[in-house]
């Protein structure tokens, strides 16, 4: 039983406290602080108090507390030089703290650096068995796994050729693979995720989504809708600091304040291309069907522009959502993107339990889309893991004798506020002449 077990049960897995890293910005300095902390970590010294700032150093992160439990997953989020990946590499071991201390009650593995632990010299097999190896798994333990690592990357027709010649994706894939099998008690993520394709990227959520039952994860991204989706709450750094700490909303809202020049995230910007890629995950949704219908609930093609559009989704969930999210995005033929329609705009949530079938219907107010063909997709998302995403039926919206301008009709009017009266004169009258 560990210390964190004795002191606050052994739900908590990490607890990081007035932890700080300093740097400076001469060798010399750099030198001098190195010595001390080799001189710490082979003595088994405990870090030292917070010093007096020389000249030339910096708190590139300074007094970082927070506590992390199983089955939670906290953000880390911050303009860039904040100190997001600083910290990150303090808790996953790869940079000594110079105050504060960490302490971690489990196994832990880090994705932040694609290359480290790999040898670009030996091949994806031999690697397979050096990144286990740093992880604590003996080469027996990883014999034993190499199938199941091997089928879950993809990627068995490259394990021979050197790793130096391998894609970042393709490290990804290798790196994931390796770390959801040992499956840590801490994964620690820096936005290597987004390195991946679409359908592996979903495959790793899934994978991740599995793990949160016995895992705690701390994440850094700049992506908000994942960071927003997934974490359960999010620190803000800024200049070093631990700016905010709370829930995921509010921490992007105070992100986005730091820097008015970020946008805010729309689901437009989230769409990297006309329409994107579909998915279909079998092991999470079954029985799915999405179809437009009328009032009576029959099966249409085309709807008056006056009439209310209607989607009726119906599937049957193999899991228990944790964060149900269904979507429609909208174009029209000419590749416009014309609005995203969803349960979080919405703000509807539906509690989904394992082995439950539900039915769901979309109602869009008429007199909006404007005459032609519209064509959506309908995605499920638990979190920001796709478990189903697929094109849904063109709908027709039917011409109409009424006005239309641009794709959508907005509803709008217009209000006469003030008229006034004025005298007018005659030609005649300006000129002096008379009829």
């Amino acid at each position: 039983m560990t210390d964190l077990d004795l002191k606050y049960g052994p739900d908590l897995i990490l607890q990081a406290k007035s932890v700080g890293k300093l740097y400076a910005r001469r060798r010399g300095a750099i030198r001098r602080r190195l010595s001390q902390s080799a001189r710490r970590a082979f003595f088994f010294m405990p870090p030292p108090k917070k010093k007096k700032l020389q000249s030339t150093e910096f708190w590139a992160v300074d007094d970082a507390s927070f506590d992390l439990r199983r089955g939670e997953a906290i953000g880390i989020i911050g303009l860039n030089g904040s100190g997001k990946t600083t910290l990150l590499r303090m808790l996953a071991g790869q940079l000594l703290p110079d105050a504060g201390e960490i302490t971690v009650n489990g196994s832990s593995a880090s994705m932040i650096d694609l290359n480290a632990g790999f040898q670009a010299s030996a091949s994806g097999y031999e690697n397979i068995f050096l990144r286990a190896a740093a992880l604590g798994f003996s080469r027996a333990q990883t014999q034993d796994y190499l199938d199941e690592i091997i089928g879950f990357s993809e990627i068995e027709h490259a394990l021979d050729a050197p790793m130096g010649t391998y894609s970042s994706g393709m490290k990804m894939r290798l790196a994931f693979s390796i770390m959801a099998i040992v499956s840590p008690d801490v994964l620690l993520i820096d936005e290597v995720l987004a390195v991946g394709d679409f359908r592996f990227r979903q495959k790793c959520l899934g994978k991740i989504r599995e793990m949160r039952q016995r895992s705690a994860f701390v994440f850094v991204s700049h992506s908000m809708p994942d960071i927003r989706n997934f974490c359960d709450r999010v620190l803000v750094m800024h200049k070093g600091k631990v700016h905010f700490e709370g829930p995921p909303d509010e921490a992007i809202e105070v992100y986005e304040a730091l820097d008015p020049e970020t946008p805010p995230d729309s689901v437009g910007d989230r769409l990297a291309s006309i329409m994107g890629p579909t998915i279909a995950n079998d092991e999470v949704l079954e029985e799915v069907s999405h179809e437009w219908v009328d009032e009576k609930g029959h099966t249409v093609e085309r709807v008056p522009f006056k009439s209310t559009m209607r989607l009726r989704v119906r599937f049957r969930s193999l899991i228990t959502m944790r964060s149900l999210i269904v979507g429609v995005p909208v174009w029209n033929t000419n590749s416009q993107y014309l609005t995203g329609l969803s349960t979080q705009i919405t703000s509807d949530k539906f509690d989904i339990q394992a082995g439950e079938s539900v039915e769901l219907m979309l109602e869009v107010d008429g007199g909006v889309m404007n005459p032609g063909v519209l064509k959506s997709m309908l995605t499920v998302l638990d979190g920001p893991e796709h478990v189903y995403r697929q094109q849904n039926p063109d709908l027709i919206i039917a011409s109409t004798a009424h006005p239309t301008w641009g794709a959508v009709t907005v509803p709008h009017r217009w209000k006469l506020l003030r008229r006034d009266k004025h005298e007018c004169k005659s030609r005649e009258q300006e000129s002096g002449t008379t009829s």
